[in-house]
């Protein structure tokens, strides 16, 4: 079952971000909650993930059919993936001394984000980079991922996002917003109250059974 995993998850991880500089390993977070089976790699190292597992700087994690895992990072923020998803985190500084904060993640997949203390230093620099567009992050509660057919929707919870690609930006700053994107390339849509079946949906490719 794990190779099968890891076959179909590193094929994905080809879409996401460049491969990240080699340094030493720092720990920047563990994860809290997994549901069936998830894997990290790390360079040319790949293992399956279990509850209470360091999460690295240089990691890139995926989960499996029917899967969810959530990451806690060391400022609190919380990032739930959905089913057969890829996430590389690319960046994170968080230095409440100073006042900065940095996270850039890229996520193949559904997720939910849940921002921590990163976002609330004032110099913060927080986003989630996805295939077709990098969602902008202010202090935020939001979910993200493909739905209805549309290469991705992102939908605000709580907080401010901005959704923007090369074609176009979309803010989401009122709770119960959302936005799509039909295709690759295509811009943003009109930003949208959701109706409430369609966030039951959204919400439910990250919810652990």
């Amino acid at each position: 079952m794990l190779r099968l995993l890891v076959a179909a998850c590193l094929a994905a991880f080809s879409g996401l971000s460049a491969d990240i500089a080699s340094g030493a390993d720092v720990q920047i977070g563990a994860v809290t909650r997994l549901q069936g089976e998830a894997f990290w790699r790390a360079g040319a190292d790949l293992a399956q993930l279990s509850v209470g597992a360091p999460v690295f700087s240089n990691q890139r994690v995926g989960t499996g059919e029917g899967s969810r895992l959530e990451l806690t990072f060391d400022d609190g923020t919380k990032l739930t993936l959905g089913e057969n998803a890829v996430m590389s985190l690319d960046s994170f500084v968080y230095d409440p001394t100073q006042g900065t904060g940095k996270m850039a993640l890229a996520v193949k997949g559904a997720f939910r984000f849940v921002s921590g203390q990163v976002s609330k230093q004032p110099d913060a620099q927080v986003a989630v980079a996805t295939p077709v567009a990098t969602v902008g992050i202010r202090g935020t509660e939001f979910w993200g991922g493909p739905i209805d057919d549309q290469a991705l929707g992102v939908f605000l919870i709580d907080g401010a996002v901005t959704v923007t690609n090369a074609a176009g930006e979309q803010t989401l700053d009122t709770p119960g917003q959302g936005t799509n994107i039909a295709n690759p390339g295509d811009a943003p849509g009109p930003v949208t109250i959701w109706p409430q079946d369609k966030v039951d949906r959204a919400i439910a490719t990250v919810t652990f059974q």
